[in-house]
């Protein structure tokens, strides 16, 4: 497990917290967002983005969906996450829990995720033309030396391939060669 999962998209790299802050944080998009917005496309968070990669043409989805989360995360307290599991020591967590809002606590991912996308589709405009240009998608990465490198080295078919019941490559903290 790791210590510094984030995200990660164009030429930024945000470390967030644990793996646990980070499956915390779209358990709560999966809880509280799914069942209130049922006609939206969550998978676009919760499964490309948590399992896989956002390509780019789902990047303005993806930036939506999250500014939706976001106003939702403004308007649940704290007490919305049971901190049973990081209280008895069953989950490592670095999230401050004095925070007053779900907004306030993840406020980090929020800014991170932005950032990134950000400059996915601006490294996308500047190097397209560049004949050995690849797109760098945004992800959940581990983003600590040396794992982070290694996800550039991964071909995006190992994310399209997972299996349904497959852990992300982020969780299980080990780099597929």
């Amino acid at each position: 497990m790791s210590e510094d999962t984030g995200f990660c998209g164009g030429s930024s790299i945000f470390a967030l917290g644990t793996d646990s802050d980070m499956k915390l944080f779209f358990d709560c998009i999966s809880y509280y967002l799914l069942p209130k917005y049922p006609k939206e496309d969550w998978s676009i968070l919760t499964d490309r983005l948590y399992r896989r990669y956002l390509k780019l043409e789902e990047l303005d989805t993806a930036e939506s969906l999250m500014k939706l989360v976001e106003e939702e995360f403004k308007q649940l307290d704290r007490d919305a996450i049971d901190w049973g599991p990081i209280l008895s020591g069953k989950a490592k967590s670095g999230l401050d829990r004095t925070k007053s809002t779900l907004y306030d606590i993840f406020d980090d991912y929020f800014y991170a995720f932005h950032q990134c996308v950000e400059s996915a589709k601006m490294n996308h405009e500047w190097f397209k033309s560049e004949p050995d240009y690849k797109y760098r998608p945004v992800m959940v990465c581990m983003a600590q030396v040396p794992y982070v490198v290694d996800y550039g080295y991964i071909p995006l078919s190992v994310f399209d391939n997972l299996g349904a019941d497959e852990k992300p490559i982020w969780w299980t903290g080990k780099i597929p060669k």
